[in-house]
């Protein structure tokens, strides 16, 4: 278990997901905003109780809530603290602002 816990959280790293999980994503729309805590076991929690697993498919994360919605929204290449790029809401479909903050 152990060593597939290692294996895992060392492929999620090489795969350029690595400021998510040394950082936090924002996630803004004009409604509100929230953060999202990517760890490197593959489950993510977030700072309004949303919370489940996610992996990365090619340029895009892959996200499955603990209730049941799921999907993919773009993730920016080589991104670093501070960059922000838009897309769709993986889970509700509205056009938002990903932004990577600092934990």
């Amino acid at each position: 278990m152990i060593l597939t816990t290692l294996a895992l959280s060392a492929a999620l790293l090489q795969s350029g997901a690595d400021a998510l999980v040394a950082n936090a994503l924002e996630i803004s729309s004009p409604a509100g905003s929230y953060i999202t805590y990517f760890h490197a076991d593959g489950t993510y929690t977030s700072n309004v109780g949303i919370e489940g697993t996610w992996e990365i498919h090619g340029d895009e994360i892959c996200v499955q809530r603990t209730t049941g919605e799921s999907g993919c929204a773009p993730l920016q290449a080589n991104a670093m603290l501070g960059d922000s790029w838009e897309g769709t809401n993986a889970a509700t479909g509205e056009t938002v602002t990903y932004t990577i903050v600092p934990r």
